[in-house]
């Protein structure tokens, strides 16, 4: 994090309620509460998660911003994939905070400190250095050029690298939301019981956090993660440019925040791999995609047996967990009376297909739209711990074997009427099946 960057912490309403899911949001700085022109060049953060109207995000005006003796921030909003931002009035004024950067006097001092007197230990201008231990800079480091390999590089600035490289170098990031209360019973069914708090996407997977996953492992790409129907196909969002061994992927304007779909079985347990093991860049590989959550070979794929290992930190929920993620709702807290809903809607009744944002029990379900929405766009339609799009948008995989050669998917989509995110629907496909309303979403470690 820059040494001038400074968190900044906000509330947003949407409508008559608080705000949910993705927002861009602009920071203009100015030395007046009203009219006058920018001190310094805007900061637009994008993506930024607004949950229950609370977000959080850190701004960087840089160093000189505040020479001014008073200085007002304007903030501008927009959904993030959306063109116009709108203005929020009034502006906030910026009050001193209690922190003051001191420097020492050399009182003794006369004249220039002669080389004589310098450690050995302090860097010269004019001389080679070799630094054995730790090294930070507060401000800026300019050079001609860097040599070595550069594994232990963190926090490089984006803007100063080619957009290839800094595609390639990008990192995911994935809300979750806990699924708590350990030790649940399952419903009728005998679903639903997990004897452990964990955590699941709160979101489906989007095109631009796949793209990331592509752009790091899949240069060249040994394993078809990438398929042409995320191009050629209307309901694809990714584009895929170059060569073997020097592929590029970008996203489709747009489609930024849309469910990935056309995505296979194994294709997401690789994704998994790819989490639990830090999001590495690199080729496909046992450090990479191909182990960790998940120990993929030809053999067990065939087999259509690869299942989760112990320690995994990262992995496609089962169908309990998602189950649990989806219909529970303790009765003590609210919910009915047998602890489960029938649909994913926090509801018992039928979901309406409509129309995003739409009510408090409505999804995109055939055939309102015709397409995937952006993620949590139904403002008011989440399960009880908090997850968006279970009963709409797209289908979902989970680990469960069905009929050996299959693997079960779950939840309701744009392709399917709203029954099909009843908790007793009965959907599944082979491994090697992708289509454009199947997506995934991810599940993982309770963090302490």
């Amino acid at each position: 994090m820059s040494a001038t960057a400074f968190t900044y912490q906000g509330r947003l309403a949407e409508g008559s309620g608080p705000a949910n899911g993705e927002f861009d949001i602009q920071f203009e700085l100015f030395a007046t509460e009203t009219g006058g022109m920018p001190t310094t060049a805007s900061v637009t953060n994008s993506s930024v998660i607004a949950s229950n109207g609370i977000f959080t995000t850190l701004v960087d005006f840089d160093v000189n911003a505040f020479s001014n003796p008073g200085s007002w921030i304007q903030i501008s909003v927009r959904r993030a994939g959306q063109n116009t931002f709108i203005t929020l009035s009034p502006r906030q004024r910026l009050s001193p905070v209690p922190y003051s950067v001191h420097t020492l006097r050399a009182e003794s001092l006369t004249g220039l400190l002669p080389d004589s007197q310098v450690s050995s230990n302090i860097a010269r201008l004019n001389g080679d250095q070799t630094f054995t231990g730790g090294l930070t800079i507060q401000g800026p480091l300019r050079a001609a050029s860097f040599a070595g390999e550069g594994a232990g590089l963190s926090n490089v600035s984006a803007t100063a690298l080619s957009a290839r490289l800094a595609q390639r170098l990008w990192r995911v990031f994935i809300p979750f939301v806990n699924v708590t209360n350990a030790g649940n019973m399952p419903d009728s069914s005998g679903k639903g019981a997990v004897t452990y708090n964990f955590r699941i996407g709160k979101f489906e997977i989007s095109h631009r956090q796949y793209a990331g996953f592509l752009n790091a492992i899949a240069a060249e790409d040994l394993h078809h993660l990438y398929v042409t129907n995320m191009t050629t196909d209307s309901h694809g969002g990714i584009i895929r440019s170059g060569n073997p061994g020097d592929y590029l992927y970008t996203v489709k304007p747009g489609k930024e925040h849309l469910p990935v779909v056309w995505v296979e079985f194994h294709s997401v347990l690789r994704f998994c791999n790819w989490l639990h093991n830090g999001q590495p860049t690199g080729p496909q590989d046992a450090t990479t995609t191909e182990d960790g959550a998940y120990t993929l070979t030809s053999e067990a794929e065939a087999a259509n047996t690869v299942a989760r290992n112990p320690g995994a930190r990262f992995w496609l929920p089962s169908d309990d967990e998602w189950y649990k993620a989806a219909y529970h709702h303790p009765a003590g807290l609210g919910g009915p009376s047998n602890d489960y809903w029938l649909f994913p809607t926090r509801a018992d009744g039928i979901p309406f297909a409509e129309t995003p944002p739409g009510g408090d029990n409505s999804v995109n379900a055939c055939c309102e739209t015709g397409q995937a929405t952006p993620l949590g766009s139904y403002l008011n339609t989440h399960s009880f711990y908090g997850a968006y799009d279970l009963a709409g948008n797209v289908q979902e995989w989970v680990e469960e074997i069905i009929y050996v050669t299959n693997r079960r998917v779950r939840g309701g989509s744009f392709v399917y009427n709203e029954f099909y995110s009843n908790s007793g629907e009965f959907e599944f496909d082979t491994p090697d099946y992708d289509a454009p309303g199947i997506g995934f979403r991810v599940a993982g470690a309770l963090e302490p």
